[in-house]
């Protein structure tokens, strides 16, 4: 699970941006958290609220190109054979020092009963620095499995042995080089972490995608049960083929008083293809603890589907492995305490020198130089700018 997250120098952000999935010291909704290894306690959700061009989706990006990064060339050179290709990372462009500085990032986060950390620093690029530690919570200090520092790279104790090459093209992540080479228990289980963390794909050939991989399984019943469980009446889908690797159609069987009736995908509503989307994925979310990332997971959604759908994560009995989402909203209709911990809730916006910033609602002083309390109508207060990512919507109603 994802502990915390740190960019620099991406885009729309200049200054060092932490988004933290470990709990602040807050009583609400205590039995949402995860438990971790070492009984250390994690968010199973961060949501993130903004102004357009606040930097809300800029925040999954960041965390989906370093995703991508480490994984890609796994992708590339093993399963399909390809040249690495390595996508130049955008700095912040608006002041001299940011463009031509390198963009770090950082992810803290457990695997196989481990607290890893990994930094990644690129420049036009170029892996200009890169680290992989780990440790046993509670349990000494960390290790080092390696470092890198420009073409130095430096192997810990328990992969000196390895018989490892250091000797590597500069745009390729070494950690990446290990997971592809290499069979190393402990690069292994960090790799596979980032492998399992998922991105929303709403397109209709990602739903195609899941079908296929549905077919025959027991969780297209599981996913039809899910469906009706949000009062969409779907009792049977199936998909006809043209050929062995395209899809003709997609039909959605309706009971209507006694009666079938199919209906195409395309014939169905906005809501309907979306959940579709959804449905098959953060079930796969939560039956293997992953982290799932999407940006405006309310968008066509009911709020009360919303709401539910972030309940599947809230909820210890519907996430028992301890998947966690994060994602960003506009929905303020679902920004309330009984929805969120205060420290679930992050704002994105824009400063007056330019830079985007992102901050927690935990973090946010009121006019009484107290914490935000649970009894504040933080939809309210959001729309009326006291939170500071004004949504501008107050100079629309005044």
């Amino acid at each position: 699970m994802l502990s915390q997250f740190i960019f620099e120098n991406f885009k729309c952000y200049r200054d060092e941006t932490i988004l933290d999935m470990k709990p602040a010291q807050l009583d609400e909704h205590t039995d949402s958290l995860i438990v971790g290894a070492g009984d250390k306690r994690f968010l199973p959700v961060s949501v993130i609220y903004g102004p357009n061009g606040g930097g809300k989706s800029t925040v999954l990006q960041a965390f989906e190109y370093l995703c991508r990064t480490v994984v890609w060339p796994y992708f590339l050179m093993r399963l399909k054979g390809g040249r690495l290709q390595s996508s130049t990372c955008a700095p912040y462009a608006f002041d001299p020092i940011s463009k031509d500085s390198p963009t770090t990032f950082s992810a803290y986060f457990e695997a196989d009963g481990y607290t890893y950390r990994y930094i990644l620093s690129l420049k036009d690029g170029d892996v200009v620095e890169e680290y992989l530690h780990r440790r046993l919570p509670g349990r000494g200090a960390e290790a080092t499995l390696f470092e890198r520092a420009g073409s130095t790279i430096t192997l810990g104790a328990s992969l000196k042995s390895k018989r490892i090459s250091t000797d590597i093209d500069a745009k390729m992540p070494f950690f990446s080089y290990l997971a592809i080479n290499h069979n190393v228990e402990s690069v292994d289980a960090a790799f596979d972490w980032f492998m399992h963390c998922s991105f929303l794909d709403y397109s209709r050939s990602a739903i195609e995608y899941r079908f296929t991989e549905m077919e025959g399984s027991k969780e297209k019943d599981r996913v039809i049960e899910l469906l009706n469980n949000m009062d969409i009446d779907i009792s049977n889908f199936r998909f006809e083929r043209k050929d062995e690797d395209r899809i003709a159609g997609i039909y959605l069987s309706h009971k209507i008083d006694g009666k079938e009736y199919e209906l195409e995908l395309s014939e169905e509503s906005n809501g309907t293809r979306k959940l579709l989307g959804l449905i098959p994925i953060i079930l796969e979310t939560l039956e293997d603890g992953r982290v799932l990332v999407s940006d405006e997971l309310d968008a066509k959604l009911h709020p009360k589907l919303f709401k539910y759908l972030i309940s599947l994560f809230t909820n210890s009995s519907t996430n028992p492995k301890g998947a966690q989402l994060l994602l960003t909203s506009h929905d303020t209709s679902t920004l309330k305490s009984s929805v969120f911990r205060r420290d679930e809730i992050w704002f994105a916006a824009k400063t007056e020198e330019g830079p985007s910033v992102l901050y927690s609602l935990a973090d946010i002083k009121d006019i009484d130089n107290q914490r935000i309390r649970t009894q504040n109508a933080y939809d309210k207060q959001y729309l009326e700018g006291r939170y500071g990512a004004d949504p501008y919507l107050k100079l629309m109603l005044s």
